[in-house]
């Protein structure tokens, strides 16, 4: 049980269950805070004047894309620990003892906030966070749901620490971690309809099943796989919206129900193991079992099919093409008969297209020349079919 407080309580906050460690050579203090709390602990809105000193610059879409995620997932959102500083002399802990007196640990117990030494505190790591609760809370009407976000928790990790300098180095230690990469997400992010329609196809598809990368984020010279997952993923967007297209939230949960699912990943079937071996016989070999998964590393010396960026070059045209043309044999035509050496002069389609300088064998993969190339493809395939 908690001793009873013996300080006055009109000089602290509540007292806030918490495990106290040290860590680099201060004291730390873990906890976890409703959101109603939070914002009486860290009232100010998170603006360039609360965190500029011991923060980056507070950018405000970024903000806005965590409000955006918690407004849309309100019963299934995970935000990670916000780490904060404040002065040493702030703090009280009271380790909590039995009913004889006895301390349990010196490590758990009761952490009281001095109210007139609060100003101290210091956001140094999850402003953004911080600023997206406070908007989200603030656009939401009286009800269940914000009632269920108010009573949700947070992690909170308060360090005894309140010299500016040293703050300012704590988040530059605190920010050097890894990034996750783009294929784990792909495969682990199965809120995201493409990523779904990417693990179908990379398991059932003719041509793309078994020949997907899942362990790197791009594919390597010498592996037998045609693409990695991400890659995959945002390929299949393209197929569906357009290379300049955007899935929306609300799109997306559309693509998530279950007959719009089932509906999708049949047109992303239709585009990988209809179209691309009609386009390509270097695909038409791969998804007969023609071609053995053995040749692909060697082929890809002879032929810019086996690029990540042109299969993506595919899927733009094939999308431009249906949208104002249901029968895409004529754009698969054009394609298959055009001249895909690597380090070709004009007169080979990835140069014509822009997609690719003379002479040279990789593909560029800046926006600009994707969206050039898939232009000039379907432009020439319509001009050829005519």
């Amino acid at each position: 049980m908690a001793p009873a407080i013996s300080l006055n309580s009109n000089l602290y906050m509540a007292p806030i269950p918490a495990h106290r460690f040290r860590q680099g050579g201060r004291d730390v203090y873990y906890f976890t805070l409703d959101l109603a709390t939070l914002d009486g602990l860290l009232p100010h809105r998170v603006d360039e004047n609360v965190i500029r000193q011991a923060n980056r610059r507070l950018t405000p879409s970024h903000a806005k894309n965590i409000q955006e995620y918690l407004e849309s997932r309100p019963d299934d959102w995970l935000l990670g620990a916000m780490l904060l500083g404040i002065a040493p002399d702030a703090l009280v802990f009271e380790p909590y003892e039995n009913a004889e007196g006895e301390r349990f640990s010196d490590d758990f117990g009761q952490l009281l906030i001095k109210n007139r030494r609060i100003n101290t505190m210091r956001i140094f790591d999850g402003q953004h966070r911080r600023r997206a609760i406070q908007d989200v809370l603030a656009s939401m009407e009286n009800g269940e749901r914000r009632d269920a976000l108010e009573t949700a928790s947070v992690p909170i990790v308060l360090y005894a620490e309140e010299d500016m300098a040293a703050l300012r180095l704590m988040f530059a230690d605190a920010s050097q971690t890894k990034r996750i990469e783009a294929n784990v997400v792909a495969q682990f992010d199965q809120r995201d309809a493409f990523n779904m329609m990417a693990k179908r196809i990379a398991n059932e598809s003719d041509l793309f099943g078994g020949r997907v990368e899942m362990n790197r984020a791009t594919v390597a010279a010498s592996s037998q796989h045609l693409i990695a997952i991400n890659q995959l993923a945002e390929i299949l967007r393209d197929v569906e919206l357009g290379y300049t297209g955007r899935n929306t939230r609300a799109r997306n949960r559309t693509y998530m129900l279950g007959r719009e699912s089932d509906e999708l990943y049949e047109r992303c079937r239709i585009w990988a193991d209809y179209f691309m071996p009609s386009a390509r016989q270097e695909y038409a070999g791969l998804a007969s079992g023609e071609t053995p998964d053995e040749q692909i590393p060697y082929q890809r010396a002879d032929s810019l099919a086996y690029s990540a960026t042109f299969i993506r070059i595919l899927a733009g045209c094939y999308h431009d093409w249906r949208v104002e043309n249901d029968d895409w044999a004529p754009l698969a035509s054009f394609i298959r008969n055009a001249d895909l050496e690597p380090g070709g002069g004009y007169g080979t389609l990835p140069v014509d297209s822009g997609a690719v300088m003379p002479g040279e064998t990789a593909l560029i993969a800046r926006r600009q020349e994707i969206a050039g190339a898939i232009s000039y493809i379907v432009r020439e395939a319509k001009a050829t079919g005519r």
